[in-house]
């Protein structure tokens, strides 16, 4: 079983338990993540965890079926993610029904 490196950046003191299942993409969704949490299927430091939000801080190691991340301390800033640009649609005048 190879370990992945989930990196927190400085400000993230910690991420909850079912936001590593997405971003690892070991599930489609939130709602997969937190019922496969609840049913048992995930281990945290090598036991079974079934808190959704568990806050996972660096050290803890994630472990679901044959796939495990470590949460690691990054010195490093988080990438900056520009929004993307609104698109604003044109005001209308109301109708007027006599």
């Amino acid at each position: 079983m190879a370990t992945d490196i989930l990196e927190l950046h400085p400000g993230d003191d910690f991420i909850e338990l079912f936001k590593v299942l997405k971003i690892q993409g070991w599930v489609g969704a939130g709602s997969e993540a937190k019922m496969l949490i609840a049913d048992g299927h995930v281990l945290v430091n090598h036991e079974v965890e079934t808190r959704k939000r568990r806050k996972l801080v660096p050290g803890d190691n994630v472990i679901f079926g044959e796939e495990a991340v470590l949460i690691q301390a990054s010195d490093r800033a988080a990438p900056k993610v520009e929004p993307e640009p609104q698109v604003t649609k044109p005001k209308r005048r109301p109708s007027l029904k006599f």
